[in-house]
């Protein structure tokens, strides 16, 4: 089993950083890994959403079903896809108004020897700055936003 258990606390509000971990629609224009990224449905608590990933050599997609409450938590947990299991969450912590505490625990297992030799390089390589970038692009739209109100 693989493990990821990261956190940090960032200069940015938590509805911030909730909307844009949980827009999934919007992966692929920030996350260089991410080729393409859909949410399939999503009811206000819960989603199924599709995320492809290129890497070279390989291409692969994977379905979740997340239950979320908005700026607190998304629950993530495998539909369809290369793995045995993949489940987790992302957690918020609101610091104060200007400061959140992002939380990611993820575990993962692949369906296969085969399928793990060729994939988990490339999902480790993502998982090790997956928290990292989404941080980078929400300082980016804070700046964005501030430029507007400005």
């Amino acid at each position: 089993m693989n493990v990821v258990n990261k956190s940090e606390d960032i200069n940015v509000d938590v509805s911030l950083i909730f909307k844009l971990i949980n827009d999934v629609d919007k992966y692929s224009d920030f996350l260089p890994w991410c080729s393409n990224s859909v949410i399939l449905s999503d009811t206000g608590s819960e989603m199924s959403a599709e995320i492809q990933i290129t890497g070279k050599p390989v291409q692969w997609k994977f379905k979740t079903k997340n239950t979320y409450t908005v700026d607190e938590v998304i629950k993530i947990k495998l539909d369809d896809g290369p793995f045995k299991k993949l489940e987790g969450y992302w957690k918020f912590y609101k610091i104060d108004k200007y400061n959140t505490k992002v939380s990611l625990f993820l575990e993962y297992e692949f369906s296969s020897k085969i399928i793990e030799l060729s994939l988990k390089p490339i999902f480790s390589s993502i998982m090790s700055s997956i928290l990292d970038s989404f941080i980078s692009e929400a300082f980016r739209l804070k700046n964005e936003k501030q430029k507007n109100k400005n």
